[in-house]
């Protein structure tokens, strides 16, 4: 049976993770062929949410080396975003979660927008390596759309008290409920997100770990 002081350490970690987790609001084409903020940092657990703007938008990842073209392995893809009315976000955003400190680089894959700069990073080395990135992106031989539907990600219902929500503490939030869409997976899968509110701080996953927290002391003194 395991200890109680290796239980609460367990539990205590997972409740600190949570406390320190974020979401971060990219806003996708809100100006122009552009990633708002473009070249992010962001912390194991983080969620990047993506918002999209006019007219018609994806974010999928890539690599250093190809920046135009999908990556195959542990990847994501949201699919198309189309907006109609500028200025006004998308009704759906897309999430992905931020499982490594490895630097990730993404883009647009419309039309030519990776060439004209619409490309973005989590956790370049360095302010150097991300204008690389750029650079390679504007002489890429194409703009290449991954096969299938939406991948590594979830698409949700997003309503909130500004149109992209905040990254910092606050009482902000953004309330998010699972939708389908033509872009969907081929298989017919969707993503296993759940209806919640989420506060851009990170709160709303404190309940959650509490809970783990009291499940862990109640089985330990059981």
């Amino acid at each position: 049976m395991p200890s109680l002081s290796n239980i609460l350490l367990a539990a205590t970690l997972a409740f600190s993770s949570a406390c320190s987790a974020k979401t971060i609001p990219v806003k996708v084409g809100e100006s122009g062929l552009t990633f708002e903020p473009a070249n992010i940092k962001a912390d194991v657990g983080d969620i990047l949410e993506f918002w999209f703007y006019a007219h018609n938008h994806s974010v999928v990842t890539s690599t250093a080396a190809k920046p135009c073209e999908p990556k195959t392995d542990n990847g994501f893809y949201s699919g198309f975003f189309p907006v109609a009315q500028t200025g006004v976000a998308s009704d759906n955003v897309f999430r992905v979660t931020v499982n490594s400190t490895t630097p990730l680089w993404f883009y647009c894959s419309q039309g030519k927008h990776c060439q004209a700069g619409m490309v973005g990073a989590v956790n370049a080395k360095s302010t150097d390596d991300f204008d690389k990135f750029k650079t390679a992106a504007k002489a890429a031989a194409s703009n290449v759309t991954p096969a299938g539907g939406v991948f590594g990600g979830s698409v949700a219902k997003a309503s909130s008290s500004s149109d992209s929500g905040s990254s910092s503490g606050g009482s902000s939030s953004t309330t998010l409920v699972p939708v389908h869409s033509g872009s969907a997976s081929a298989s017919g899968a969707w993503s296993s997100a759940t209806s919640s509110t989420m506060p851009t701080s990170g709160a709303g996953a404190v309940g959650v770990s509490f809970s783990v927290l009291v499940a862990a002391l109640g089985f330990a003194f059981a």
